[in-house]
């Protein structure tokens, strides 16, 4: 993409429904690029006809580290047929490993065969239903969920009991708090997972335009060990996501965590909470279900080899809305309200 002419790039995006402002912040932020390769591009008579984007992140484990992208926005014109593997195989020859969680249509079809390795369930998506609205949201398309999304009061009718924030328990900051931008990039020894530096999460949620976050911990901490990350989208209060930061291992503080951030987003409106770990995970997972979390959905995993060749394509330890480009993807919010 460095090569490219960056106007045609972003003419092509434009053209696939990605908005300016996210096309500029996605793939154009100077302090994050960092001179790294943010895609690949596909050009045809000075068109761009194709392309991938990377997301790049650290792994490591141990004394193994590695740079390697996440994979998104995969597509190419129609009538270049074989371009699309011709991209894959260009981002393999610029990271150690190229990943990808997820994926849109093109992805679920073919990475199964490009990949090294490929786990069909390794994402497990939670969603915690706290409105009414949380269930029109998940109706087919058609004249009866149009209705019912036009119902403001119907839909903040209320599907369980909402114990109140303690605030002097918990300490709840907007924006992202230098105390939880302290925990970025520490990692258990002997987990295989990304690597998110505090530039990482400047980059994620300070700068991007389609989210507000507010910042969590246990006000009594200190020093800190484990905080959360919420956030929504910056057009609706509707649905909210949240990320742990820091230390994992201490079930009892996650819990009080969950239970103030589930207060927090209910007092703000929202209609559901959403969730994603691995299936690794099952210690949180046991937490989230506790807390009356369901089991939404799964999401595949896709590794590849790039330029290291002994690279490990073990699936990672923790998944998360941090890894591909999930956190600023509201698809809940779009089905909520498309017509």
């Amino acid at each position: 993409m460095s090569e490219a002419d960056p106007a045609a790039v972003k003419k092509y995006l434009l053209a696939r429904q990605i908005l300016p402002e996210i096309v500029d912040w996605k793939y154009f932020d100077p302090s994050f690029n960092r001179h790294q390769e943010r895609g690949v591009v596909l050009v045809r008579e000075n068109q761009v006809a194709g392309f991938l984007g990377l997301i790049p992140f650290r792994l490591q484990k141990d004394d193994v580290r590695a740079e390697c992208a996440w994979s998104c926005d995969w597509s190419v014109d129609p009538g270049q047929g074989g371009m699309g593997l011709m991209l894959v195989k260009r981002a393999r020859e610029l990271y150690d490993g190229i990943f990808n969680l997820g994926g849109n249509e093109n992805t679920r079809r073919l990475f199964p065969r490009l990949a090294d390795h490929t786990v069909p369930d390794a994402g497990v998506s939670f969603v915690l239903p706290l409105r009414l609205g949380s269930i029109f949201a998940r109706l087919p398309k058609g004249k009866l969920r149009d209705l019912l999304n036009q119902q403001q009061t119907l839909q903040q009718v209320p599907l369980r009991w909402v114990r109140g924030l303690s605030k002097s328990e918990i300490t709840i900051e907007s924006g992202l708090s230098p105390r939880l931008l302290a925990l970025a990039g520490a990692t258990p020894q002997g987990d295989w997972r990304p690597l998110y530096d505090s530039e990482f999460l400047e980059w994620q949620f300070g700068r991007c335009p389609a989210i507000t976050c507010w910042s969590c911990w246990i006000s009594s901490e200190s020093p800190l060990r484990t905080a959360a990350l919420i956030w929504r989208s910056r057009l609706s209060p509707k649905f909210w996501r949240f990320i742990f930061c820091g230390e994992t291992h201490d079930c009892e503080q996650m819990e009080r965590l969950i239970g103030a951030i589930v207060s927090f987003v209910y007092s703000q409106g929202s209609v559901a909470l959403f969730a994603i770990a691995s299936h690794k995970e099952s210690d949180l997972a046991t937490l989230l279900r506790r807390q009356g979390f369901l089991r939404y959905g799964n999401l595949p995993f896709y590794a590849m080899r790039g330029r290291c060749a002994e690279l490990p394509t073990d699936e990672f330890s923790v998944l998360s809305f941090l890894d591909a480009d999930l956190a600023y993807r509201f698809e809940h919010d779009n089905a909520s309200s498309e017509s």
